[in-house]
C-alpha cells in the first residue's frame, strides 16, 4: 500500500473546496425546492378550478378541505427544507471563512485581500436575505391555502364568515415565523 501524504495545505485546500461546493449546492437546492412548491401550488389551484368548471358543478367541500390542507402542510415542509438549506449554507460559509482566518493568522499581509471574513457572515435568520424572502413567500402561500381549507370546512362565526379562516391563517403564519427564527437565530453566539 502506498504512503498517504497528509500535506496540511492540500487538506485545507480540499476542505475549502468541499465547503464551497456544499454552499453552492445549498443555493441551487433552495431554488429547486421553491420552484417545485410554486409549481405545485399553481397546479393545484388550476386543477381545482378546471375540475369545477369542467364538471359544471361544485366539487364536494371535503375535496377543497383536503387538497388545500395538504398544500398548507406541504408548504410547511418546504419551509423546513429552506431553513435546513440556510443552515447548510451558513455552515459552509463559516468553514470557508475559518480557513481564511487560519491563513490570515499565518500571513497577516493577506488580510486586506479578504473582504468576507468570519466576522462578516450574516446571521442565519437575517431579515431581507433571499432565503428569508423565499420562506416568507412560502408562508404566505401555505397560510392562504390553510385559510381556504378552513373556509370550506363550513365553520363560521355568525358576524363574519371569514373570521375562522383568517384566524387559522394568521396562527399558521405566526407559527411558521416562530419556527423560522427559532431554527435560524438573528443573533449568533
Amino acid at each position: 500500500m502506498g504512503e498517504i501524504n497528509l500535506n496540511p495545505e492540500e487538506i485545507l485546500k480540499m476542505e475549502f473546496e468541499y465547503a464551497r461546493t456544499t454552499a453552492e449546492q445549498a443555493q441551487d437546492d433552495r431554488m429547486a425546492i421553491l420552484n417545485l412548491y410554486i409549481l405545485l401550488a399553481g397546479g393545484v389551484g388550476s386543477i381545482i378550478i378546471g375540475l369545477a368548471q369542467a364538471s359544471g358543478a361544485d366539487l364536494p367541500r371535503g375535496v377543497y378541505v383536503i387538497v388545500f390542507s395538504l398544500l398548507a402542510v406541504t408548504g410547511f415542509f418546504v419551509l423546513m427544507k429552506l431553513v435546513r438549506l440556510r443552515q447548510a449554507w451558513h455552515d459552509s460559509a463559516l468553514t470557508m471563512n475559518r480557513i481564511k482566518d487560519f491563513y490570515i493568522e499565518k500571513f497577516p499581509d493577506l488580510a486586506p485581500a479578504f473582504r468576507w471574513r468570519t466576522t462578516t457572515i450574516p446571521p442565519q435568520g437575517k431579515i431581507g436575505t433571499i432565503t428569508f424572502n423565499l420562506a416568507l413567500l412560502v408562508a404566505i402561500i401555505d397560510s392562504t391555502a390553510l385559510a381556504v381549507a378552513m373556509y370550506f370546512t363550513g365553520v363560521r362565526i355568525p358576524q363574519n364568515e371569514y373570521a375562522v379562516a383568517l384566524f387559522a391563517a394568521l396562527i399558521f403564519f405566526a407559527w411558521q415565523a416562530w419556527f423560522y427564527f427559532f431554527q435560524l437565530p438573528l443573533d449568533e453566539k
